[in-house]
């Protein structure tokens, strides 16, 4: 009688770890890439949260301000990095710029800066200055 064989030969292995190489070849780059567009999501969503409070601050005050805690944010709210302000009350002078950006730590998935400004005759425009580029609806 032959005897079953049991287990798999070594051919078979390789085989399988070579398919998981090739795989992990395009997966890994595709998830990084993931990571970082969700980092800059969330940072982009997070300076949009303070939008219209920076607004009603330039509407109801006549000074400038770089202090967060006026329109409702800290410095802090966001992990991957820190957001800082300079915003223009309404008694500033008409081309004053008012200014909210999130700048990421060194050590998260994207790198640089988003930027989101205005003027009092112009509306909030957003600049992505993120490092590899990392494209996000509405800001460029």
């Amino acid at each position: 009688m032959k005897k079953m064989q049991k287990g798999f030969t070594l051919i078979e292995l390789m085989i399988v770890v070579a398919i998981i190489g090739v795989l992990s070849a395009f997966a890994i780059p595709a998830y990084k890439d993931y990571v970082a567009k969700s980092a800059v999501s969330s940072a982009s969503a997070t300076l949009k949260s303070l939008l219209t409070n920076a607004d009603l601050y330039s509407q109801n005050n006549t000074g400038t301000t770089t202090d967060l805690g006026k329109i409702g944010g800290s410095a802090t709210m966001n992990t991957l990095g820190t957001i800082a302000a300079s915003l223009q009350g309404a008694g500033a002078a008409s081309k004053a710029e008012s200014t909210l950006t999130f700048t990421f730590k060194a050590d998260k998935a994207a790198a640089g800066n988003i930027k989101y400004a205005r003027t009092p005759s112009t509306p909030w425009s957003c600049t992505n200055n993120t490092s590899p580029k990392v494209e996000v609806e509405g800001c460029n």
